[in-house]
This record gives C-alpha cells, structure tokens and sequence, in this order.
C-alpha cells in the first residue's frame, strides 16, 4: 500500500467540537485507533474556541488508513466522554492528511491510482544507482578511480542511471553516512568500492552493517589473522537493505569491480535475496582471485617443445 510522507506537515485539526472535562490522552487514543496509528504517535496539541488540534509524530503513513475516513475519525472522538460536535464539525490540515475528507465513493478510484504511481516511482528509484568510492588515496587524489566508468558501462546498458555518491574517507561512520542520505535521495542502489579487506584500514563492510546489521557477505579469500598487515581473517562483498533502498559493497580493484557487474545485474533482474546478490557478485572476483594465486605459486602451463629443439 502507497505511503504518503507528511513533509513536517503533521497537524490536523477539528472544528466544530466543544470539551467538558475531557480526557485529552483519550481524545488522542480515539483519534489514533481511527486512523490504525499506535496510541504514542498521536498527540492532541492545542485546544481553544472550538478547535482540537492533533499531531501524528510519524514522517509516513498509509493512505489506506487516511483516505475518506473523515467520518470515522469523529465518530470516534464524538465517543470519548466530555466531547461533543456541533452539526457540521469537520478535520482539516494544511498537508496531505486532508485525503480524509476525501469521499469515500472515490476511495478505490483514488487507492488505484495511488498505488499504479507508487509502483512507477519504485521502479524509477530502483534503477538510480549511486556509486561511492572509498579510500584515502582516491579522496586524495593519489589514484584515479576508475570503478564509476566500469559500473556506469555495464549497468546504462541494462537500464540502470549510474552516478558519482561522492567518495568517502576510510572511516565507519563517514561511508554509513553517505550511503543512508544517498538511499535518502531517492536512490534505489548504492554500490561501494574498495575498503572491503582484511587489513585495519578496511571498514566499508562494518560501516554497511552499521545500516544493515543482517548485512549478508560472501568471502573473497581467507587469511591467517597476523599475516602481513591482515587484521581480519576474510575479504567480503556485502548486501544489505537499508529503508527501501539496496547496498552492495565491492572491492577496490576495477578488475573485480568490472568482473562482477554481469552477474550484480543478473541477480537484480531476477530480484534475487541479497544472500544470493553476495554469492553471485562474489563467484567471478574468486576466479580472478584463484587465477591470481595460482600464478604466484608458478603453476604455469609448461612450454612446449619444438619437434627438432634438442
């Protein structure tokens, strides 16, 4: 069901109601029970002449439990004791919460074509990706970073409108930062690169699971904790959710980066769990890992000999 964001426009009032020792906590209850709201995000806020004025303390709410339910909502104040309505009272507001005084007859005309614009804005905001680099050499201008032209090439081919989200220091709270306002922006997909090691340096995936403590993650490689610089005893891409929006999170290297777009996009178009999104993103990064490591052990393919070299 389409929610409606309120945009600070919270209060409505009713007219046309008189109080005689009324119970405002009560007055608030009813109102909240004829909306579906839960009884602590309904608030009566002033009281004078004849008006009663409410607060809903929530950002969102479904249009469901607003549309045409004008009648609803003073029947159920008109039964809290110590309230009484004159002939013609009535609920107003300065924002969205007036689909209460919509008529009830259009209700399901109104509900469907809510819920059709609600289906084309998520299938827009699905396709806004937004694409966050990390690192400290790539904030300082040290290295060019290559991993938007990769993503934005194979994603604009598949539909996809592939931006720059900034770039992000090699901090926790930095990158979670950046990737919630940007889901908060109206992008649907937000892909990181780099910080996704086993080295102290390495945060993107703690700062991922800061938004998405269910943060599913797929091991690149393993290692020994103590080993060189390594601190931590894998290297992971993650998927995680955040509100409505998607989080990936990539390595550094654009090889891998470029590597796994084929099946990332795959795993989007079949709305894949973000369990399966992990595993597949992480499948063509361990070949090209696996390739890697096989070379430096000198496991080449021998050269073969001319018939007549001695």
């Amino acid at each position: 069901m389409p929610k409606l964001d309120l945009f600070d426009k919270t209060e409505l009032w009713l007219e046309g109601v008189r109080l005689q020792n009324a119970v405002l906590p009560d007055l608030a209850a009813a109102a909240a029970t004829a909306l579906s709201l839960p009884g602590d995000v309904v608030f009566v806020t002033d009281v004078r002449n004849d008006h009663v004025v409410f607060d809903i303390t929530v950002p969102q709410i479904s249009l469901e439990d607003l549309i045409g339910r004008e009648s609803d909502l003073l029947a159920a104040v008109a039964a809290v004791p110590g309230v009484t309505l004159a002939a013609g009272a009535s609920i107003h507001s300065h924002g969205v919460l007036g689909v209460l005084g919509a008529p009830k007859a259009q209700a399901e005309e109104i509900l469907s074509a809510a819920r059709e614009m609600d289906a084309n804005l998520r299938a827009y905001v699905a396709r806004r990706v937004a694409v966050i680099s990390t690192g400290g050499e790539v904030q300082g201008g040290e290295i060019e970073d290559t991993n938007l032209a990769a993503i934005r090439r194979h994603m604009s081919g598949a539909g996809y409108e592939v931006v720059q989200g900034g770039v992000a220091p090699d901090d926790e709270a930095s990158i979670a930062r950046l990737a919630a306002h940007l889901l908060g922006e109206g992008f649907g997909l937000v892909i990181t690169t780099g910080g996704v090691g086993a080295e102290d340096k390495d945060h993107t995936i703690e700062a991922l699971q800061r938004l998405d403590p269910t943060l599913a993650t797929a091991v690149q490689a393993s290692y020994k904790i103590g080993e060189g610089r390594h601190v931590k005893s894998e290297v992971r891409v993650g998927c995680g959710r955040y509100g409505d929006g998607l989080l990936v999170a990539l390595p550094g290297p654009t090889r891998e980066v470029d590597a796994a777009q084929p099946q990332l996009i795959a795993a989007l178009r079949e709305q894949r769990s973000c369990g399966e999104i992990a595993e597949a993103v992480a499948a063509p990064i361990r070949a090209l890992w696996a390739v890697k490591h096989h070379l430096r052990q000198g496991h080449h393919r021998p050269r073969r000999r001319h018939p007549h070299e001695p």
